[in-house]
């Protein structure tokens, strides 16, 4: 059954389960266009339901499938809508699997409209559920040491399923939990590192009071020395060893004396250390991963340092450690990551140079994603605070930050496209990111006419900057066989609304965008008519420029002396 049969059977069942509660449904349209429910629903339950979705701010993730008009400037709360009439009584049926008196089935018996007291009955209930199950899972875990839960859970878990530190209740932050949190982190106790870890991550989710730093000084110290002595306990986060590592550790002279069968008992032993890394084998059970077999190994030759191979081989590789370790710094990363989403606590980041240094570290490694992505947001951050020339990273952070805006994915480089705005605002790093301009200019001609509207804004900015500087800059930028072609036609999107909206009296938030993005282009252009060699690759689009100028009085005087600088080239 291919896709258009399958949403057709779709559709039809859907009718079904409808007509069999004494309803007609007729499907929506949204933007002129039939709404695609088959394919809301597969988007909608792929992210774990309607609960889910809302939770978590999802909607504008899905409305991005769909290719909605620009007019259509309410479409996460329409799609929410049409959602919760059609399809959220069909999702608690056959996707949760509820029974009908669960979904109310009286209420959808008469047309589907339910009254605010019906909804509030059913939250209601779902938090009971919810208190219910954790009632039933805290029996269970009672007096349970933590690596027993922890082997419980990898056991119970999916294949790359991923367990989290997280609670199902938003709380704020008192003193005495704060300090016991500070305490917890500098303690090295497993079951307070969860404590700390956890209601860290809620202080920093609560948008209804921020958690801010500056109140708790020391807090970040602690964190830092925390993440230092992890990170030595995860090995391929400090560096994977390999038989290179381990001949250095020798020495190059005493290698000489080694025959042929030691070395080959080195690489042997090199080859099981591979095998016990805990990313190669993450999905697997802990006790395997970790399982000793050292045992049977051949010992090297005397010459070797016994103290330091056996460090080598058990020190870094402690039993169910590496697990526990690496999925507590993943969520204490996201938890800085929100607590630098605050703009009060970004001087605070700032102050704390070793745990900068250990961000930077993170990102230029790339040897855990999750982490460099918790970083790489850290970073669209902080950045319009960080001074290039004062860090020691700053040619290998800005090769990695070229390299992912090269990359495929659009998240990320909409993290480093916002990092190299907020960077190039800074007078100091002007000359590193013009010097780079060869590098990422492609891909930033490209991000222009990108559908994201809120990338393409930043892109705009960027260009706003960097056509200010030097004029050689500034004839980069004209010469590229894009760029002027792309900013122009951003032009005449305020030309198209002018002669389209003329009559209405008030413009809606998709005009106010696009005016947006009109001035900035304009700003740009500007920019680039004042340097003298960039005139000539204008002149081309001089028709264009003039006639927007004359249907857009909203750019008409930035356009009016671009028009004055063209008519003095000869």
């Amino acid at each position: 059954m291919d896709e258009r049969e399958e949403e057709k059977a779709f559709i039809q069942q859907l009718q079904k389960f409808w007509e069999q509660r004494g309803v007609t449904i007729k499907i929506p349209q949204i933007g002129g266009r039939e709404l695609e429910v088959f394919k809301l629903y597969k988007a909608v339950t792929k992210r774990g339901g309607l609960k889910v979705v809302s939770a978590n701010k999802l909607w504008k993730e899905i409305v991005d499938q769909f290719s909605f008009p620009a007019t259509c400037t309410s479409a996460s709360f329409t799609l929410r809508n049409h959602y919760q009439k059609l399809l959220l009584a069909y999702e608690q049926k056959y996707f949760f699997g509820k029974e009908d008196g669960y979904i109310y089935d009286e209420e959808m018996s008469s047309n589907r409209k339910k009254t605010k007291i019906g909804f509030e009955e059913e939250n209601q209930q779902a938090s009971y559920a919810v208190e219910a199950e954790d009632r039933q899972h805290q029996q269970e875990y009672i007096g349970q040491p933590l690596i027993t839960l922890l082997n419980q859970n990898y056991s119970k878990a999916d294949k790359a399923e991923t367990i989290f530190f997280i609670k199902k209740s938003k709380i704020q932050a008192q003193a005495s939990e704060v300090k016991r949190i500070m305490l917890a982190f500098e303690s090295r106790i497993d079951d307070e590192l969860t404590f700390a870890i956890n209601n860290l991550l809620m202080y920093s989710c609560n948008y209804s009071q921020s958690f801010l730093l500056d109140q708790y000084p020391q807090l970040l110290d602690t964190i830092t020395s925390y993440i230092e002595d992890t990170i030595k306990q995860i090995s391929y986060l400090n560096k994977s060893y390999s038989f290179k590592t381990c001949l250095q550790t020798i020495g190059q002279q005493q290698l000489e004396n080694l025959g042929q069968q030691q070395r080959k008992s080195m690489q042997v032993q090199t080859d099981l250390i591979k095998n016990q890394n805990v990313l190669e084998n993450y999905n697997s059970h802990i006790s395997v991963i970790m399982n000793d077999q050292t045992a049977e190994i051949v010992r090297p030759s005397e010459l070797i340092y016994q103290k330091k191979y056996k460090d080598l081989i058990q020190g870094n590789y402690e039993k169910k450690a590496e697990c526990k370790h690496l999925e507590k710094l993943r969520t204490l990363f996201v938890a800085l990551r929100n607590l630098a989403m605050i703009r009060s606590n970004e001087t605070c980041f700032m102050k704390q140079d070793k745990l900068v240094s250990f961000f930077y570290q993170i990102l230029l490694s790339g040897a855990d994603q999750e982490l460099s992505k918790s970083v790489l947001e850290i970073f669209s951050v902080l950045s319009k605070h960080i001074h290039l020339k004062q860090s020691v990273y700053m040619d290998p952070f800005m090769q990695k930050l070229i390299e992912i805006l090269n990359g495929e994915s659009y998240e990320d480089i909409g993290l480093v496209t916002e990092t190299l705005r907020n960077l190039i605002s800074i007078s100091d790093n002007e000359a590193l990111i013009e010097g780079t301009i060869g590098e990422y200019i492609d891909q930033l001609a490209r991000l222009l006419i990108y559908q994201n509207q809120e990338l393409r804004e930043i892109v705009l900015e960027f260009f706003c900057y960097l056509s200010d500087l030097k004029m050689a800059t500034r004839l980069s930028i004209a010469k590229h066989p894009k760029i002027l072609q792309r900013l122009v036609a951003i032009l005449s999107i305020g030309q198209i609304k002018n002669n389209s909206q003329k009559q209405q009296d008030s413009r809606n938030n998709q005009d106010k965008i696009n005016e947006k993005h009109v001035k900035l282009a304009a700003i740009t252009l500007n920019n680039l008519s004042q340097a003298p060699a960039a005139k000539q690759y204008l002149l081309i689009f001089e028709k264009e420029l003039f006639l927007v100028a004359a249907s857009d009085e909203t750019v008409t005087p930035l356009l009016s002396q671009i028009l004055f600088e063209l008519s003095l080239v000869e």
